[in-house]
């Protein structure tokens, strides 16, 4: 883990909460786009303590932004691949 990845992981648990979601509803939405990881390896992520590769990541972001848009917030967690983005953790 780099410098400033503790905060970017910070900012994860935090938009968790903010989707309302818990971990395994959040796993459940992932795993409906196609993540492979199981609940406990995107818990541990979250938490910092497991790498994803970039492909899950987008997917786990991409069901944050799913659940933030029927949610009167506007946040958006980045992808890895957004050009104007610092990569995620």
């Amino acid at each position: 883990m780099g410098i400033g990845d503790e905060e970017k992981f910070a900012e994860l648990r935090w938009a968790l909460a903010l989707a309302e979601l818990t971990v395994g509803e959040l796993w459940l939405k992932y795993f409906a786009l196609g993540g492979s990881a199981g609940q406990f390896e995107l818990e541990a992520y979250i938490c910092a303590v497991h790498s994803f590769p970039p492909l899950e990541r987008d997917l786990l972001a991409q069901a944050f932004n799913e659940q933030f848009m029927s949610l009167p917030v506007e946040v958006r967690i980045p992808y890895s691949s957004d050009p104007d983005e610092e990569q995620d953790p």
